[in-house]
């Protein structure tokens, strides 16, 4: 029988022995690095002691010219701080560092979450270092920062609670609810009670379309579908879209909206400054999944939306704004899917077809048109005179503040004469209209084999 002395000591023994597992543990300062790295604000810290021990944390890599996943990851996480509120940086910490610390200075982090409307820490430190605590915590991929890998970097985010050792690997594309709950409620130990409803009262899961996943995993990141727009929304609200935007215009802007803001599409430089010039990020969506997302936004469309007035007046109030007017040279027209069919080898000619949209307030008149690839470009129209099909030669076109001109095949469009290279399907020809005002603004229309 053990005397009170002799259970004393063997429950002081028993809590040394607690005590010296739990600080010995693989999950504590022993293996996790104490990186030094500096803030947005220009603060160093220390990557354990500063930032995770004893936190819920959740923590990703990024850098901030990366055209792709990285927006939407960041997006994606504006999205989960909307959700849980007040809880961000008191129970529940975000850290994103970045990957590029020679660009990404605090200055740069700091200006890139203000667009985004990020509450949370951005850190930049010694790019040896950041590699090494991204091995540590299973994110680093061999030759990810230098060359074509450098956006090989799916799987940058981690959450866990360093206090209780829980970890795993997040996708970007994560449903922000379920993000939010796992880290609110999950890490947490299930702190507040859960109530719902019992899975065997779930409904049975209906088939999905190959849109539907890639709207929830890539649009919905930062577009809304509810016809609500609130002041600090990253990107518009998307119903209706394909009511509101012509189809081959939806196409080009899915395949490549960073082409179309470099070539200066009115459309595209509109929304750029409307979202505080935060760019759309290329989705690296191939022709197949551009159309089946598309097809799914149809069935979402706003059938009292208006195409053209509800565009229109989209675009009047933008170029209205003092940071457009300022900052942008906006050109004369909207122009939407402007294109041309490839021509037969030995053929001479060729036509194009487009719409341009007046957004101005004033009446535009279009008087000319050439191209450096053909000899002469007129403007021609098919009609129906007396039971024939006739072509005629049009001088002058005007388009009233906020209406459309069409040039479409059987009825207006450009007579492209004389050309002087062949032109195959995938490649583009420049178009040159000149308007009655002097003003001038250069096109291009994309060769198609088939339409």
């Amino acid at each position: 029988m053990f005397k009170p002395f002799q259970i004393a000591s063997v429950t002081v023994l028993l809590l040394v022995s607690i005590v010296s597992i739990s600080a010995e543990s693989i999950w504590g300062k022993n293996y996790f690095p104490n990186t030094e790295l500096t803030t947005h604000e220009g603060k160093v810290v220390n990557f354990f002691e500063d930032l995770i021990k004893d936190k819920i944390v959740a923590i990703n890599f990024i850098y901030t010219s990366c055209p792709d996943v990285c927006p939407l990851e960041t997006a994606q996480l504006t999205r989960v701080q909307k959700i849980m509120g007040d809880r961000v940086g008191n129970d529940v910490h975000f850290y994103s560092i970045s990957i590029d610390p020679e660009h990404d200075t605090p200055e740069v982090l700091a200006e890139y979450r203000q667009r985004f409307g990020a509450k949370w820490t951005f850190l930049t430190g010694d790019k040896q270092q950041v590699i090494g605590l991204r091995r540590k915590l299973g994110l680093y991929v061999e030759g990810a920062d230098s060359g074509a890998n450098k956006n090989n970097h799916n799987v940058s985010m981690i959450i866990g609670n360093q206090k209780t050792g829980r970890w795993m690997t997040r996708s970007p594309f994560e449903n922000p609810h379920v993000l939010a709950d796992q880290l609110g409620n999950w890490l947490n130990g299930w702190v507040s009670k859960q109530v719902g409803d019992d899975y065997d009262n779930a409904p049975e899961l209906r088939p999905l379309t190959l849109g539907e996943p890639l709207f929830r995993t890539r649009c919905a990141s930062c577009h809304s579908v509810d016809g609500i727009e609130d002041e600090d929304d990253i990107g518009p609200d998307l119903l209706g879209v394909t009511q509101r935007r012509e189809k081959h215009w939806l196409i080009k802007w899915l395949r490549s909206p960073d082409k179309m803001i470099a070539n200066k599409d009115p459309i595209a430089l509109a929304l750029l400054k409307k979202y505080n010039n935060l760019p759309m990020p290329n989705l690296r969506l191939n022709e197949q999944e551009v159309i089946e997302l598309i097809t799914f936004m149809d069935e979402l469309h706003d059938p009292n939306a208006a195409p053209i007035s509800s565009l229109v007046s989209k675009l009047k109030v933008y170029r209205q704004s003092a940071v457009v007017k300022s900052s942008v040279n906006v050109d004369v027209v909207a122009v939407m899917n402007a294109w041309g069919r490839q021509a037969h080898p030995k053929a001479t000619t060729n036509a194009g077809f487009m719409t341009l949209i007046n957004v101005s307030d004033k009446t535009v008149q279009l008087r000319a048109a050439s191209s450096p690839d053909f000899e002469l470009v007129e403007f021609h129209e098919m009609k129906m005179v007396d039971g024939m099909m006739q072509m005629n030669e049009l001088t002058a076109l005007k388009i009233a503040s906020g209406d459309q001109l069409k040039f479409a095949s059987g009825g207006k469009h450009l007579m492209l004469k004389h050309r002087k290279r062949s032109l195959q399907d995938g490649d583009q020809t420049n178009i040159t209209l000149e308007f009655a005002s002097g003003a001038t603004q250069t096109i291009s229309l994309n060769i198609i084999k088939d339409h």
